[in-house]
């Protein structure tokens, strides 16, 4: 038997997602400066919200997204901010509009002046 490839999902940039923006992390200003960047690659100012997280203690910088067919935009937005890990959930879904397309960037300490990998020396 061969295996069958799972299908690659190409990343698309669409602005039509309403962007929740939020830092998980103890620094603060990440969030509105990672907003700064979704506005800068074309998003509305008033489709993307910027706040702190319920902890400051995520690891890793991640755009979560509701539904499969969502994939490709939040593979997307994650490229438009440096890249970041993609997973879905519908824990950030608005419960009075769950049709709505929204993509949450949620900060991590990866993106903290701490957290950051520093650049290897050549």
């Amino acid at each position: 038997p061969t295996a069958t490839p799972a299908p690659v999902v190409t990343p698309v940039v669409d602005t039509a997602y309403s962007v929740m923006v939020l830092n998980a992390t103890p620094e603060s200003g990440l969030a509105t400066q990672m907003k700064d960047v979704v506005v800068a690659a074309g998003w509305l100012t008033d489709t993307v919200t910027a706040s702190d997280a319920g902890s400051e203690d995520f690891a890793e910088t991640t755009v979560y997204y509701a539904y499969p067919e969502d994939e490709a935009a939040a593979l997307g937005l994650a490229q438009v901010i440096g890249g970041a890990a993609i997973a879905q959930t519908d824990v950030y879904q608005p419960i009075d509009t769950p049709d709505a397309k929204l993509l949450t960037i949620v900060i991590g300490l990866d993106r903290t002046a701490a957290g950051a990998t520093p650049a290897p020396t050549p």
